[in-house]
């Protein structure tokens, strides 16, 4: 119960805040430095409730952890990570993003392949650990995370077409090149040194050692 109980308040911070007419209210008050501050800060706190909920909660089994799935975990993991740290770094206008100051249209950077790096990142993280989790309720964590990234990746294209400058035009339909610029050269290394980080750190904040079952895989 307390596994749906911090889901139901992680989504409704997300969806009475950042989509609804609360989001510019706060940010003409506070200023979007400490309106994304805050609002990160909130997102970890009820992050942190529903993984320390799923890790107390009693397991049902759905299915058998087939054998590629802890190479999967890995591999997308690590994808994840990399999107989520070039998705900090670099500007964007168009999406979830920790500033859109200094964003060129005409080099986008990342942005010209997908506008929603960090997004993408958190849905492929939830969707790494759905073959590897078989088993209520981190069916309820994962898959509710890669679902609602799906629909907020949706929402945030519609925003984007609606909200469009003819500057930012080509760019919105998907015609502008990207490229690979500082921000993203910076933040793939920043993403692959912090995927390392909590590899050797999964035991002790999550329980499960990914390395473990990785030898008893490829071994």
């Amino acid at each position: 119960m307390q596994v749906i109980l911090a889901m139901i308040a992680f989504v409704l911070s997300h969806v009475l805040i950042s989509r609804t007419a609360l989001r510019p209210w706060l940010i003409a008050r506070l200023g979007r430095r400490v309106y994304l501050g805050a609002y990160s800060l909130l997102s970890v706190v009820l992050l942190g409730w529903v993984i320390l909920a799923l890790l107390g909660a009693d397991r049902t089994v759905l299915w058998a952890t087939p054998v590629w799935a802890y190479p999967f975990a890995a591999a997308c993991s690590l994808l994840a990570v990399v999107l989520i740290t070039v998705g900090a770094l670099t500007p964007n206008p168009y999406s979830v993003a920790f500033r859109s100051d200094g964003f060129d249209p005409q080099r986008p950077g990342i942005i010209g392949w997908t506008r929603h790096p960090l997004v993408w990142g958190l849905t492929l993280w939830g969707a790494a650990h759905i073959p590897a989790n078989g088993e209520w309720p981190a069916l309820l964590l994962f898959g509710g995370s890669a679902l609602f990234g799906i629909v907020g990746i949706g929402f945030l294209e519609r925003r984007a077409n609606r909200d469009a400058t003819p500057a930012h035009a080509g760019l919105v339909s998907g015609l502008a090149a990207g490229h690979l610029d500082r921000n993203a050269l910076l933040g793939t290394i920043l993403g692959c040194v912090l995927w390392t980080v909590l590899l050797f750190a999964h035991p002790s904040l999550f329980g499960a050692d990914p390395l473990a079952l990785l030898k008893s895989v490829c071994c």
